[in-house]
C-alpha cells in the first residue's frame, strides 16, 4: 500500500500547472504573455486550489486565451475601419464564448456546494456575522486614525504656531491690525 499510483494522488500547484501547460512562447509575445498570466490569476483567485477540477482548469485556460487573442486582434485593427468591422463578429463570439465558459465554471461550483452545511443559518445569523465583520473593519480603521493621529500631533509637539509673529503679539496688546 501507498505505493505509486495509489490512493488519492496530490494535486500538483495548480497555478504553476495552468500557466505552463500551454505553449505560451509558440502563442504569444512577451506583453501578451505576461497578460494570460494576469488573467489566469484573476480567475484562479476566485477559487481554493483543493475545489478546482480539471474542467475548471481548462474553461479558466480558454477564457484567459480569449481574452488575450481579442486584445490582439483589436490592437492588430487599430487604425484600420474595415478590419475592425471584420474582426467584429469574431469578438462578438469570443465574448458569447467566454460567457459560456463563465456560466459553466458557476454551476460546476454551485453543484460542489453542499446545503447541509448552510442548513440552520438564518438571514438574522448572516446579518450578523457581516454587521461584525464591519465592526471589526471599522474598530481596526478607528485605531490606525488614532494612532495615525498622535503621530501627527507628536510630530507637531515642539512647533510654536505664530505666536512669536509680530501681528500676533500687537493683536494680543489689544490693538487692532
Amino acid at each position: 500500500m501507498g505505493g505509486v499510483g495509489s490512493g488519492k494522488h496530490k494535486k500538483p500547484v495548480l497555478k504553476k500547472l495552468i500557466k505552463d501547460i500551454l505553449p505560451k512562447q509558440n502563442i504569444f509575445n512577451e506583453s501578451e504573455s505576461s497578460m494570460y498570466d494576469e488573467y489566469i490569476d484573476a480567475y484562479l483567485a476566485d477559487f481554493d486550489a483543493d475545489e478546482l477540477i480539471s474542467s475548471d482548469m481548462d474553461d479558466i485556460m480558454n477564457m484567459a486565451l480569449n481574452k488575450v487573442l481579442a486584445v490582439r486582434l483589436l490592437t492588430d485593427s487599430k487604425g484600420d475601419v474595415d478590419r475592425q468591422l471584420d474582426i467584429a463578429a469574431t469578438l462578438e463570439k469570443l465574448d458569447k464564448r467566454n460567457e459560456k465558459l463563465k456560466e459553466s465554471l458557476s454551476t460546476r461550483r454551485r453543484d460542489r456546494i453542499n446545503p447541509n452545511e448552510l442548513r440552520g443559518f438564518s438571514i438574522t445569523d448572516l446579518a450578523v456575522a457581516y454587521d461584525n465583520d464591519v465592526k471589526i473593519k471599522h474598530i481596526n480603521k478607528l485605531e490606525n486614525l488614532r494612532k495615525e493621529e498622535k503621530e501627527v500631533l507628536e510630530s507637531r509637539k515642539n512647533f510654536t504656531g505664530n505666536r512669536y509673529d509680530i501681528e500676533e503679539n500687537l493683536a494680543g496688546d489689544g490693538e487692532q491690525l
